[in-house]
């Protein structure tokens, strides 16, 4: 027995043996926490798809155009195909959601629409803003780190998705194409950009007719949804990328003025293209305009202020229109102009054969909304409410708003008033060298592109 008690083998065994119960404690911590890293990444996932699919449904809002659903649904239904959900809420295209988890497991998603800027994230009382924040965490039991005191452990992970405005637009068709032409945007034959260079986009798609040729410097073509036909999209000669966010439509206030509802009972009241044109705002039922029809040898002079014409047909196809009065617009903007309201059933067209040199307002006393804006014509979408825009006699200055209806622009030159030249249709078919130009221009009517980012 004494001899027994004095052998000393096995206890280095024995001593290993209490070395590894702690050394195998802390590698099964490891794992454990490696488990975490794993779900965080899951997470991050998770929380960036939904914070860029949201933020891409931020913009389609902040275009004015119509979009599904909204932003907190779009987002939740990308954070459900990277697999997380909030509890009972998991019915979404493609998830990847179990309708339950295991026990003391639980998963949550928020989403935020905020303004995002110098690295912060703030949620305005009113809402709206420019980034969507997308907030996913993963609550589950502690195991063998309970021996830190640990019961719980939350695993979360944060994306912030920001909507920028990189390059203001000169020309931007919003479709779709009422005829099915497949182009809201249709580009024909040389084009010259006369203007100080400047994208022209379309929130649907665009069509070349022919390989654009292209003219001048600061030239892009943009669209929303694709190009055709696919022979002359590849290469038009300057910057393209035909899969964008919408571009903003900053006019799209004015489709629901209540000015731009205005009707008359009676047969409002024929101008003649002559002498000197008085403003009829703030309109009435009684004081709307009807026809202008302006020919070889006529001469009017439009004084400043804003016009309305009802179920009218204006047509400058000779003669000479312009506004003696109306001044140019310094870089305080402060020149004075022509606003012309288009109601009901009414239709503009100018042809080569005028000289028209007309300029908006740079502010507009009768509604802050028509700042900057030549024309706002809210007629329907019909063949005959169509709007041409031929002639290097014409000098158009301003913002020109066409939101029902189909606009070939094919030629105008630079205002004497201003450097601003601004199209916004419906569709917009564009050919030869029209002048356009976001330069000098009021902000408020500046249409942007938009790009989506993660920033965080």
């Amino acid at each position: 027995m004494r001899s027994l008690l004095r052998s000393r083998q096995g206890s280095a065994a024995f001593a290993t043996v209490i070395a590894l119960v702690p050394l195998i404690g802390v590698v099964a911590l490891g794992a454990e926490a490696g488990s975490w890293y794993v779900t965080r990444q899951h997470a991050q996932n998770a929380a960036d798809a939904a914070a860029y699919s949201g933020a891409l449904r931020l913009a389609c809002a902040n275009a004015g155009v119509l979009c599904d659903a909204s932003v907190d649904y779009h987002a939740k239904e990308f954070a459900a195909q990277n697999g997380f959900c909030n509890s009972g809420d998991t019915a979404y295209p493609g998830t990847n959601c179990a309708t339950s988890l295991p026990t003391g497991i639980s998963r949550a998603v928020q989403i935020d629409i905020g303004s995002y800027s110098a690295g912060a994230f703030t949620t305005p009382p009113a809402g709206g803003g420019n980034a969507v924040r997308a907030r996913v965490s993963q609550q589950q039991p502690a195991y063998l780190a309970a021996v830190l005191g640990l019961t719980t452990v939350n695993i979360p992970a944060q994306a912030i998705a920001l909507v920028e405005l990189p390059s203001k637009v000169c020309a931007l068709a919003l479709g779709p194409d009422p005829n099915g032409g497949g182009g809201a945007l249709k580009i024909s034959g040389n084009v010259s950009n006369n203007g100080t260079g400047c994208p022209i986009m379309s929130d649907a798609s665009v069509q070349f007719a022919s390989t654009a040729s292209f003219t001048g410097s600061g030239w892009a073509v943009l669209g929303a949804t694709g190009c055709s036909p696919a022979s002359t999209c590849a290469d038009p000669g300057v910057t393209h990328n035909y899969f964008m966010p919408y571009a903003n439509n900053p006019l799209s206030k004015l489709d629901s003025e209540s000015f731009n509802s205005l009707t008359s009972s009676g047969r409002p009241n024929d101008l003649a293209c002559s002498g000197t044109l008085t403003p009829n705002a703030p309109p009435s039922s009684t004081n709307l305009y009807r026809n202008l029809t302006c020919t070889t040898g006529n001469a009017v002079d439009f004084s400043p202020g804003t016009y309305f014409f009802y179920n009218g047909t204006i047509k400058f196809n000779g003669g000479t229109i312009t506004c003696s009065a109306c001044t140019p617009w310094p870089p305080a903007g402060t020149g004075v102009g022509v606003t012309l309201v288009l109601l009901g059933d009414s239709s503009i067209s100018i042809s080569g054969g005028a000289v028209v040199n007309l300029s908006a307002p740079y502010t507009n006393t009768f509604s802050s909304d028509l700042n900057g804006v030549l024309i706002d014509d809210q007629a329907p979408s019909k063949s005959s409410n169509q709007v041409t825009i031929n002639g290097g006699t014409v000098k158009l200055g301003g913002a020109m708003y066409f939101p029902h209806v189909d606009v070939t622009w094919n030629g105008a030159t630079e205002s004497t008033n201003t450097t601003c030249s601004q199209v916004i249709a419906q569709t917009l078919t564009m050919g030869g060298g029209g002048f356009l130009s976001t330069d000098g221009c009021n902000p408020v009517t500046v249409p942007y592109t938009q790009v989506v980012r993660l920033v965080q």
